[in-house]
This record gives C-alpha cells, structure tokens and sequence, in this order.
C-alpha cells in the first residue's frame, strides 16, 4: 500500500489581508498575542493598532498592596488570568482607565504617612509606566478621569481627602506638578472628567460645576437631574460623543427591593440653558461603570454584549446587566467577592507629549 503524500504547507506565507482578518476574530487579548507569536510574518502583519476591541476584563481589586501577581476574569471567555506585573509590587490602586492603572507607592508600615507619594500608570499587560508628579495630598483618593484612550490628550484628574476638606486635581502627561482646582466650598462632592472638562456634583444639592480644564474657568453650573437623591450613587460616562449620567436610585424604606436605574445625557443644543435630559434609549451603545468610572461600547462589535444596556459591578459586588428600557436586570458571573473594578486590557502605550 502506497503511502499517502504528506503535503506540507507554509503557513507563514498567508496573505497579510487573510492574518488581518483572522486576529480580528480573536477578541481575548492573550489569544492576539498567541497568534502574534506564531512567527515573524503573523507579527508583522498584524500591528497591536489593528486589534479588535476587548471586551472589559473584571479585576480582582483585594488587598494593599497590590502585586505583582493580579487576577483578571473574562465573561466572555469564563476564564480567569493572572498576570505578573513586577511594577506593581507594593503599589496601590486608585483607579482604572483603558487599560492603565493609577498607583501610588503604598509604605504598609505607615498608611498615613503625609510625605510626598510617588504616583504612576502603569500597564499590567506590558509594563509599561508612566511617571507622575509627586503628590503630598493623595490621601484616600480615587481616579476619575480619562475614560477614552487618546495618546497625547490624556489628562489624569482625581479627588482627594485631605485636613477634612474635599477638593480636585489634574494634570496632563509630561508637566511635573499638580494643578489643584479651586471651589467656593469644601463640603463632599462626585466628580468626573470627560473631553476636557471638569464635571464637579455637589452632594447636598445636586448642581453641577463644569470647569474648563484648558482655561481653568468656570464653564456651565447646571440644575439637578430628574430623581435626584442625597446619597444615591451616580456614574458618569463618555458615550461616543454624548455625555451620561446613570443615576442609581433605591428605595429608602425597602432595603431588600432592587435598585432602578436612569440615565440623563448633557443638553448643550442651545435651544435652552444646559441641563441633564433623562434618555430611555442609547442605540446601539453598552455602557460599563463600576465605582471608579465609566465607559461606553458599541454592542456590535461584540459577541454577546446587548446594546442599550448598562454592565454594572455594584457596592454589592454583583455584575449586572441592566436593561435601559424595560428595567430588566440579570446577575453575571464573577469569580470575586470584595471590590471588583471593570479593566480595558490594552497592548499600547501612552506617550507623553
């Protein structure tokens, strides 16, 4: 009996169009980097630019400090990852934003040391960290900004606590202080920072202050948005092109009944002063928020994802997918139990200008 031919194929000499298309089928960022690592010409024909986009990773945000090993769970894949960042070693996390972290230098022999604290980004996926000025009042405070991966217009803005006052700072990458911005007041607020403004909501009122970041003036002062609650939680989201909040309400005198969700998108039109406009439909979009931030995704680039619906990680712990318009809620799986974060896994790096 003849022995079969055994044709051997090259598959290293596929067409740079058909590697292209292949990697963008491959939505989990570890089987891009597999692919990638087939040979020099996969490599070289599918630039880390050209990745599809992720669905969100869940963190796992225990412990202080951080690192260097972390674990990251994907829905869509129901696996869980650890990854080995050395950088992060003795690190805290402050906040999460596509794909970066803010850290601070975490002394575990004194937590409420006033000497100044080194702060950063850093990528976990590629270690890569980005500097940032010193800062002797990051005391108990949070990340709030970018939430659009833009290199060269990415601002770092967060919140602070400090000698019983609340107040705001920012800074764009490569200047070397921090830019604190001034309030009439010292009393509690939420804030956020979406294309170049400061969005700051006063607890006890529900007014909006918008500052512009460039100018550092006082932009627009805006009423409360309908359903307004002292002590509700609010989030805020840059939704390709359209500011939202989504306001979580709750029941007062009913601490077993669910929560119900609204979401109010920024009127600029003119038409009127400016105001939050409560919206029951955002097309195709799914918006993602967690404690620390927010972000919008169009549903169709993703297997899996509803449009018009909002992907919650609650005070609770639990994930939710929360449907705008009907208020249909479901719970998603998640492997962790204490203060899971949403995280954008990204291969690329940010340049300071």
């Amino acid at each position: 009996m003849e022995a079969e031919n055994v044709v051997e194929r090259d598959w290293s000499s596929l067409a740079p169009e058909l590697l292209n298309l292949i990697a963008k089928k491959l939505t989990e960022v570890f089987d891009f980097v597999r692919f990638r690592a087939v040979c020099k010409t996969w490599r070289f024909s599918t630039p880390i630019t050209n990745r599809s986009p992720q669905f969100p990773w869940i963190l796992d945000k225990r412990g202080h400090p951080y690192g260097p090993d972390m674990l990251f769970y994907s829905i869509t894949a129901s696996k869980t990852y650890t990854i080995h960042a050395p950088k992060l070693s003795g690190r805290r996390l402050l906040g999460t934003s596509q794909g970066y972290m803010f850290t601070d230098l975490y002394d575990s022999r004194d937590s409420s040391s006033q000497c100044a604290r080194q702060l950063s980004l850093l990528n976990p996926l590629n270690n890569h960290e980005i500097p940032l000025p010193a800062s002797d009042f990051c005391l108990d405070a949070y990340w709030i900004g970018p939430q659009q991966y833009r290199i060269g217009e990415y601002v770092v803005c967060f919140a602070y606590a400090g000698g019983g006052d609340y107040k705001s700072a920012f800074c764009c990458l490569g200047e070397d202080k921090w830019c604190e911005l001034e309030s009439d007041d010292n009393d509690f607020f939420q804030c956020f920072h979406i294309k170049g403004m400061f969005f700051r909501i006063e607890e006890d009122t529900g007014v909006t202050e918008v500052t512009d970041l460039t100018t550092g003036t006082l932009a627009y002062v805006l009423p409360p948005f309908e359903g307004y609650m002292v002590g509700a939680n609010y989030y805020a989201v840059d939704a390709l092109g359209d500011i939202l909040i989504v306001f979580q309400h709750f029941d007062p005198s009913d601490d077993s009944s669910d929560d119900w969700f609204s979401v109010h998108r920024l009127d600029l039109s003119g038409s009127s002063s400016p105001r939050w406009v409560k919206v029951n439909n955002i097309g195709n979009q799914a918006l993602f928020i967690d404690l620390d931030s927010g972000f919008a995704l169009e549903a169709d680039d993703f297997s899996g994802v509803k449009a018009n619906c909002i992907y919650l990680i609650s005070t609770y712990c639990l994930v939710k997918r929360i449907d705008i318009e009907t208020g249909e809620q479901e719970v998603l799986p998640c492997p962790f139990e204490e203060a899971p974060r949403w995280f954008v896994p990204n291969l690329q790096q940010l340049q300071a200008q």
